[in-house]
This record gives structure tokens, sequence and C-alpha cells, in this order.
């Protein structure tokens, strides 16, 4: 964001409740909410502050030349499923808090048998058991693709 020279309000949802509320399952991406908390823009996946179709679609919203989204229900388009994987995953990071790893880890995977296409769960996986694949540098995308076309 420092390098994109952004100035609005960025977030991170580390209890993964927007996943829910806007029914989404791997990141990054981006809402674009106004001041009376109407979303009127989502991009589900590859949301990216430096690509000029982003920069774009933010000076639409910002002009006012983007409309409110249709404001499909979440759970219409991703079943019950996910709902429930992603309290799972909530448990599970309370648990990894409390230094309880093994048992977080337990109820994640719970959550993937529950909802396998749930990135963001898989994810966390991954980074709490090969932290060097996502904290020593850059994430390592080409493992990630190689742990996808695995069934990991």
């Amino acid at each position: 964001m420092a390098a994109a020279g952004a100035t609005f309000t960025t977030l991170v949802d580390q209890a993964n409740v927007l996943s829910d509320l806007y029914g989404f399952k791997a990141v990054p991406n981006g809402f674009l909410i106004d001041e009376a908390g109407i979303v009127n823009y989502s991009r589900l996946g590859g949301f990216d502050i430096g690509r000029q179709d982003t920069v774009e679609i933010l000076h639409a919203w910002l002009s006012d030349q983007i409309k409110p989204a249709d404001g499909t229900s979440p759970e219409s388009v991703l079943g019950g499923e996910h709902a429930e994987a992603n309290a799972l995953f909530r448990e599970g990071q309370a648990l990894y808090r409390a230094g309880k790893i093994q048992d977080a880890l337990a109820l994640w995977r719970r959550g993937m048998q529950l909802n396998p296409e749930n990135y963001l769960i898989r994810k966390q996986i991954w980074a709490v058991e090969h932290p060097e694949r996502f904290y020593d540098s850059d994430v390592d995308y080409a493992w990630q693709r190689e742990q996808m076309a695995q069934g990991r």
C-alpha cells in the first residue's frame, strides 16, 4: 500500500469474518464501501492497487460513476458449508493465539473437509506448517501451485 501511495483505509481480517459477509474463498480482494456502509464495488481475487484497471475503477468510484453492487447473498452462492468452515477457522485462530497449534490445525483441517475450495483456510494451514514459504522473503506462489496440483 505504501509503495502504491494509497491514502485510503485498508483492513486485515484476521478472523475471516468478511469471507462470510461478502462471499469469498481467496485473497486479495477489494471492496469499495461508501460512507453509508454500502458496498459499491467488489473484486474477488486479484485486487491490486498497482494495476491500471484497478486505478481506473478507483477513479470511477471516486467520481460517482460506479453504482452499488447487486446485493446477492453470499450464502446463496457459497452454501452453508462455507459459514461452518469459517466458524472452525475462527475457533482455530483462537486456539492458535493460545499456543495450541496442533488443535488449531485439526480444526482448520475439519474446515477444509467441509469446504475444500476455501483457500483462506488452506493457506493458513500451509503458513503454519511451512512458514518459510510465506515469511522468509516473498510468498512462494510456485510452491502453492504445486501443492494445489498435488491435491494438498
